[in-house]
């Protein structure tokens, strides 16, 4: 059974013996180099120790985290570096603290967002005719930028900065279609607009908000929610949609690899790689 401790540190010596030999590698280099350690990505650990990104995910999780994020930040902080319990009111004054909070933020997602409900998410998108990717005001960039990148995995796409070319190419559709809308707050106009004009055509409906019970989730099939601790107000002004982006990353992600997902879905496996939304996350390499 795992053992959690007081420090990571401790966390890793106490449940050494019952690591894979892979895992022990990850592990050792962390005993033997802490300071070194808090200071490496996902990428350059897994190098240094001459493992894999997905072996320190799993040693993580058999030493008793949720991944690899989780883990070093808590031993940053073990260790008196780069704690990232900001005072509301703290100046993120170096380049180091302020990755360290948006890293922080995006690792913060793997609680809310089962990967389940992502290849879901992915599945319906390949088998559509024509997928409409929907925006207003400042999450409109992550709706382009989406759209565009969805085209270059070869997924007929329509997408646009101005309301009334989206609802005009919705108004088009057809039941072989798929929406994916994107709002915040779940409430902006264009957006609830277009998605009721989809409901009409009996297209299949994904919402990506940060807001689970408003009117635009009534309409959704998939409902992905961003979910955040209060943002700190001095860093992100104006307000950042570094977690739309994050998860607009893993779906892509699973597209590229839909194959793998799909077959280990079917299979029932547990402990693969790209079981685990921390490895999606960790593609930012923070």
């Amino acid at each position: 059974m795992t053992e959690r401790s007081d420090t990571v540190l401790e966390s890793i010596k106490s449940n050494f013996k019952s690591l894979f030999s892979a895992e022990k590698k990850a592990a050792e280099y962390i005993l033997n180099n802490p300071e070194e350690a808090i200071m490496l990505n996902i990428s350059e650990l897994a190098q240094k120790s001459g493992s894999s990104e997905a072996t320190v995910v799993r040693m993580c999780k058999h030493v008793g985290y949720q991944g690899y994020y989780q883990m070093r930040l808590l031993m940053s902080n073990d260790l008196g570096k780069s704690s990232v319990s900001y005072d509301e009111n703290e100046m993120l004054d170096s380049s180091q603290r302020l990755f360290e909070y948006s890293a922080a933020r995006v690792a913060e997602l793997k609680e809310s967002i089962d990967i389940r409900l992502l290849i879901k998410v992915i599945g319906i998108v390949k088998k559509s005719r024509m997928v409409f990717v929907v925006a207003t005001g400042n999450t409109t960039p992550i709706a382009l930028d989406l759209g565009f990148r969805l085209e270059r995995f070869g997924i007929p796409c329509s997408y646009s900065m101005i309301p009334e070319h989206f609802l005009n190419h919705v108004s088009l559709g057809t039941c072989d279609d798929t929406i994916i809308a994107i709002s915040r707050s779940g409430a902006s106009k264009q957006v609830l607009q277009a998605i009721e004009l989809a409901k009409k055509k009996n297209m299949h409906t994904v919402v990506i908000s940060a807001e689970r019970h408003t009117q635009l989730s009534e309409y959704a099939d998939c409902i992905i929610q961003v979910v955040e601790k209060k943002p700190k107000a001095s860093v992100l002004q104006p307000d950042s949609h570094l977690l739309e982006i994050a998860i607009s990353d893993a779906l892509l992600y699973i597209l590229q690899h839909y194959d793998t997902f799909e077959e280990n879905t079917e299979n029932g496996k547990k402990d693969e790689p790209y079981d685990d939304v921390e490895l999606l996350l960790s593609e930012y390499k923070l």
